[in-house]
């Protein structure tokens, strides 16, 4: 009796624990269903793109349809610019509609944490083919069976869809005309998403340019002085064509000979700290797309004297103090901006009419150090090459 019983408990647990550990997945089980799921994806995407070649819009809508089966929310079975442009191929333009009106940024990005689709060549083969047939797509949408709201959208998405749209401007000003003819389109919300921010001009801009200075002295301050190799810089304010100029221009020409005040000598070789600081007005002659011209007047402040030893050096001597020269003066230029990077200003994130490039400008300062000192009597002349950068000012929002 005890076997009989035995017998039957024995074959109960031996077959419970065989159950359970049958049950258990394994890692190699999942790695095997990973692999399937992938494979299956690129496996139809390769039957997808042999009705595709073989121009069997309705094969390839049955294996559209098995990938959007085999979609779940870790898997892409198709990218939804693949998806979109396959609709117009089939001219299934109310489920394009249909869809577009459910996406948006969350989907978007909830399209793109999912793993992506194997790389094929589906999208390339479709964007050639309806690049080529592009015109036969419009013409079909102006026969489909839609209402103008839907064949001006649908039109503007394959543009879109089909890298179309070059001038953002000219892009920015269409979406805009849709959305302003149809206010209360469900189209809105996307059309809104792919319109480019277009940052209106103002007539105001601020520039900065800096750069090198060769100068060259007249009268006495040519025989006494050496050759002025500068360091010069412009800070202005643009608006309706008026340049207003702040100028900087640090030299350090060393004395040609000596120059004598009060009885001192400053001597032959000795090396000066020149500057010359100016507030100009001027006005655009030319404005055009790849050359700027503007004449500007004004006045400034001039410093010469010797240039401050560094810390491990002997002091100057107390009598340097006599030649400490500062004066005022007028001054005039000739200034031309060479627009080289006009195309680039959204990469600065300013208007269009910003520029980047390349300053020349002939200048004249009316120094007036010769009424400290005879030796020090005349002008100077200077030729300056900076690099420029205008940047056009945003119309502010009424």
């Amino acid at each position: 009796m005890k076997k009989t019983i035995i017998l039957p408990l024995l074959w109960f647990a031996t077959t419970k624990l065989w159950s359970q550990t049958d049950s258990i997945p394994t890692p190699a089980t999942d790695s095997v269903q990973v692999l399937s799921k992938a494979q299956k994806i690129a496996d139809s995407r390769q039957e997808l793109i042999s009705s595709f070649l073989l121009d069997d819009p309705a094969g390839a809508g049955l294996w559209m349809d098995s990938l959007t089966r085999l979609e779940d929310a870790q898997y892409a079975g198709l990218i939804w610019d693949e998806r979109w442009l396959l609709y117009y191929w089939t001219e299934s333009y109310g489920t394009l509609l249909a869809e577009v009106t459910t996406f948006n940024e969350d989907e978007r990005a909830l399209q793109s944490w999912k793993i992506q689709p194997p790389k094929d060549s589906l999208f390339d083969y479709i964007d050639i083919a309806l690049n080529e047939r592009k015109y036969d797509i419009f013409g079909s949408i102006r026969t489909a069976f839609l209402n103008e709201e839907e064949k001006a959208f649908t039109t503007l998405l394959l543009e879109y869809l089909l890298r179309m749209n070059h001038d953002e401007e000219e892009w920015a000003s269409r979406l805009q005309s849709f959305e302003v003819h149809y206010p209360a389109s469900r189209f809105k919300p996307f059309v809104h998403s792919i319109k480019p921010a277009i940052m209106k001009p103002s007539k105001h801009a601020l520039g900065i340019s800096g750069g090198f200075c060769l100068g060259n002295w007249s009268d006495q301050l040519e025989r006494n002085l050496g050759i002025p190799y500068a360091m010069q810089f412009d800070l202005y304010y643009w608006t309706k064509r008026w340049n207003v100029l702040f100028d900087a221009t640090f030299a350090g020409p060393y004395i040609r000979r000596d120059i004598v005040s009060n009885g001192d000598i400053w001597p032959k070789d000795d090396p000066t700290t020149f500057v010359s600081l100016g507030l100009n007005l001027g006005y655009d002659l030319i404005n055009r797309p790849k050359i700027r011209v503007f004449p500007s007047v004004g006045a400034g402040l001039g410093i010469l004297k010797p240039t401050e030893p560094d810390e491990d050096e002997e002091p100057l001597p107390l009598y340097y103090d006599n030649f400490y020269f500062t004066e005022f003066h007028l001054a005039a230029a000739l200034t031309a901006d060479v627009k080289l990077f006009t195309k680039d200003n959204r990469d600065w994130n300013t208007p269009k009419g910003s520029y980047h490039g390349i300053r020349l400008k002939l200048g004249w300062n009316g120094l007036n150090f010769g009424n400290r000192n005879e030796y020090l009597r005349g002008e100077l002349f200077y030729l300056a090459v900076h690099y420029n950068l205008f940047g056009v000012l945003p119309k502010s929002n009424p």
